[in-house]
């Protein structure tokens, strides 16, 4: 006889709708990869988004500038998954070319610790990326759309740390914790209410707004609090996080992307 806990089971099962493709939480699990030089890494997330001729959809790995800058060699590895082998997904890592000798193939905001660079995602990635619409601009901020309080979840890789073997994230959740959000020029970063680890920098911090998933910012830093104690005999530093993460307005992103698409036409013009 089937357990009572197993019956309760399969009926929730059967009378809970399937999830939404565009689910909250789900999509930025799929829009995220992982972004290491071998020695430390990073988060980043994928845009699609279509090219200005309306041909096949551009790739943009966003993720914050000091993750590239910090990799001082031609290559970084970004991480995706494809569905296969007997844990239902695996890895697929390939290598991307960020630099050609000194000069950087990244976008980079004039002022903000956000960058962006072109991306070709292996034909079997598991991969919903975002499109453009979804991350935030400036009116949508203005008009109240996202706000302090607002929960906001977080598909990172704090301290390296991989959800299983494929490669997927780490998945948190907080709060948008400042006021006002705008003037976003005037505002450009914000804090979030979550447990911040090394290796977050790039995520996509990601809210319920109308019922879609929508980026609002993304991570850069911690805040701390620093405390210098001296004794006769010991001096020491101590620093004491506050489980606040830094993130940069998504407008910022876009301006970046807008960025991006010019440099990149020009580019493409002077080719023929």
């Amino acid at each position: 006889m089937m357990p009572r806990q197993s019956v309760l089971g399969v009926l929730l099962l059967a009378i809970l709708p399937a999830a939404r493709a565009d689910d909250v939480s789900l999509q930025p699990l799929r829009a995220t990869i992982r972004v290491s030089d071998g020695k430390r890494s990073g988060t980043g997330f994928v845009v699609a988004l279509p090219q200005e001729d309306g041909g096949e959809a551009a790739h943009l790995l966003v993720t914050a500038a000091h993750v590239f800058t910090n990799n001082k060699g031609p290559e970084c590895t970004v991480m995706f998954r494809a569905a296969g082998g007997p844990a239902g997904f695996e890895r697929r890592e390939l290598k991307l070319t960020v630099r050609n000798g000194e000069t950087a193939l990244w976008e980079r905001h004039p002022t903000a610790d956000v960058a962006v660079i072109e991306v070709t995602p292996p034909a079997d990635a598991d991969l919903q990326p975002f499109t453009l619409d979804q991350l935030a601009d400036r009116g949508r901020i203005e008009a109240g759309g996202v706000a302090a309080g607002q929960r906001i979840w977080v598909a990172c890789f704090p301290a390296q740390l991989e959800s299983n073997r494929a490669g997927w994230p780490i998945l948190r959740h907080g709060t948008i914790a400042s006021h006002p959000l705008f003037p976003v020029d005037a505002t450009p970063t914000i804090f979030l209410d979550y447990s911040h680890f090394g290796g977050d920098s790039g995520a996509a911090a990601v809210a319920d707004v109308g019922g879609r998933p929508v980026v609002v910012g993304v991570v850069v830093s911690m805040q701390r609090q620093t405390d210098r104690v001296t004794s006769p005999f010991e001096e020491r530093t101590i620093h004491t996080p506050l489980d606040l993460a830094i993130a940069v307005q998504a407008a910022l992103v876009r301006d970046t992307i807008a960025a991006w698409r010019k440099n990149h036409a020009v580019q493409e013009t002077t080719a023929r």
